[in-house]
């Protein structure tokens, strides 16, 4: 019986994992309380739960200026 190999998902360019830029925007985020929770999709971009919002999806390269959008004034 052979092995079965793994899919590596990459869609379009966007890469499986998530870069270290984006994570430590995501961390910044969630620990100034402007999201509850955030997942990757490699599909859709990052799902992102709001308080009191159903979630969101975010493409991938307008993360940051989302999470700049989030910021109180």
């Amino acid at each position: 019986m052979a092995a079965k190999g793994k899919k590596t998902g990459t869609v379009a360019g966007v890469p499986a994992e998530v870069s270290v830029e984006d994570r430590t925007a995501l961390t910044g985020a969630y620990k100034a309380g402007l999201i509850l929770a955030w997942k990757f999709d490699i599909e859709r971009g990052y799902c992102l739960t709001l308080a009191g919002r159903p979630e969101e999806y975010v493409q991938v390269g307008r993360l940051t200026q989302y999470l700049e959008a989030l910021k109180p004034s």
